[in-house]
């Protein structure tokens, strides 16, 4: 087995997952323009609707890998994902675009957790973090190709726009060559497989309020450059692009992060995505607009791989999809309540403004991440003491 290849074709997968819902967010400004008399929520469930249907089907995609080939897998969700990416493009009311984006949801269902739970059957120790990151470069870097492409697009048309989701067809081909069809996870007979871990849940749990943020940089994007004057469809995917541009990068430089900051890998790269956030809702000036989008990014793409490579590593290989499965579902639970969460502040508030939702989420990530600070600096004092007596 070739291992490059191999490893190749496992990131072909991950282009398509976790920025597919986010992929025309460039295009939402003159979507909403199209269907004047949905609400701005409605647009936004443009982006988010797929998150939805992404939940349980992640779960089935983990049952039924004890059914069938995870390869077979991968060309189902490749087959819902064109159907449902492309077809948004070709509808004529605003309700068949949202079914075609529930569609879109159930082939990442099923691609999402195939994708990380690859990596877990074919790598081990600093290999498996190290391709790990790979993974959450190839998740970026295929974020950068769909929002370039989908802001060039736009300039031409909203409906356009979709065809982004042809990329998938490429990844059928890599995959087809490339991935080997190995025998569906096999669980002796006799064999009770042990409740995952608690500790999953937790991770589950920050994965949720970590996207829940993170997202509403592509939802409202688009938007806010046009509340506040700062520029066109085109510009709004060039400065998401710059997002997952700095996602791709800490994807590559993962291992010598983890090495460098240890422990506090996490909570210096909250403190980073805060910084971000303070930065987009206080400045009124693009290139500092852009740091911001850029530290965001940086600080994410740190974070979600070293949370799925500690996923991987807190359960028996046998386990791994279902492991992955829960916490990619509490991912894009978060995907999916971020507007209606964050539209339901800023109502609470009395401020609708997006500049207000940014600077909110700074805020309270910054004070997060400074409590995250403290309580893993004491577990490390800790720890150090116990070794010393």
């Amino acid at each position: 087995m070739n291992k490059s290849l191999l490893k190749m074709a496992i990131l072909s997968i991950s282009l398509l997952t976790v920025m597919a819902g986010a992929a025309v967010a460039p295009a939402l400004a003159d979507i909403s323009v199209a269907f004047p008399d949905a609400s701005e929520t409605t647009i936004k469930l443009i982006m988010t609707l797929p998150s939805v249907m992404i939940i349980p089907f992640t779960f089935l995609s983990s049952y039924l890998t004890r059914k069938m080939t995870k390869k077979t897998l991968v060309f189902i969700g490749i087959f819902f994902y064109v159907i449902g990416g492309v077809g948004g493009g070709l509808v004529p009311t605003i309700e068949w675009l949202l079914v075609c984006r529930a569609i879109l949801g159930i082939g990442v269902g099923f691609l999402m957790p195939i994708s990380t739970s690859l990596v877990a059957d074919f790598f081990d120790g600093e290999e498996r973090t190290a391709t790990m990151g790979q993974v959450s470069a190839a998740n970026n870097f295929g974020g950068i190709v769909l929002f370039l492409s989908s802001g060039l697009l736009a300039a031409l048309s909203w409906r356009i726009t979709f065809s982004v989701y042809l990329v998938a067809l490429i990844v059928a081909i890599v995959v087809f060559f490339f991935l080997p069809k190995r025998s569906p996870e096999h669980i002796p007979v006799g064999t009770t497989l042990a409740p995952l871990p608690k500790k999953l849940y937790v991770l589950g749990a920050g994965m949720f309020f970590l996207v829940l943020a993170f997202y509403s940089i592509p939802t409202n994007m688009a938007l806010y450059l046009n509340q506040e004057g700062l520029g066109s469809s085109q510009l709004a995917g060039m400065v998401i692009a710059i997002a997952t541009a700095f996602g791709l990068v800490a994807g590559m430089v993962l291992r010598k992060v983890n090495q460098l900051l240890k422990i506090f890998v996490i909570p210096s790269q909250l403190v980073l995505m805060a910084s971000g956030f303070l930065i987009i809702g206080f400045t009124t000036n693009l290139l500092f607009l852009a740091v911001g989008v850029g530290l965001m990014g940086f600080g994410f793409g740190v974070i979600m791989p070293t949370v799925f490579d500690r996923v991987s590593r807190e359960v028996p290989r046998v386990q791994t999809v279902q492991a992955m499965a829960l916490v990619t579902s509490m991912l894009f639970l978060g995907q999916f309540s971020s507007p209606i969460v964050l539209d339901a502040v800023g109502m609470i508030a009395n401020q609708e403004s997006i500049r207000f939702t940014y600077q909110f989420v700074g805020i309270a990530m910054m004070i997060v991440s400074i409590f995250h600070l403290i309580l893993t600096n004491r577990v490390r004092s800790a720890f150090m003491n116990e070794r010393v007596s």
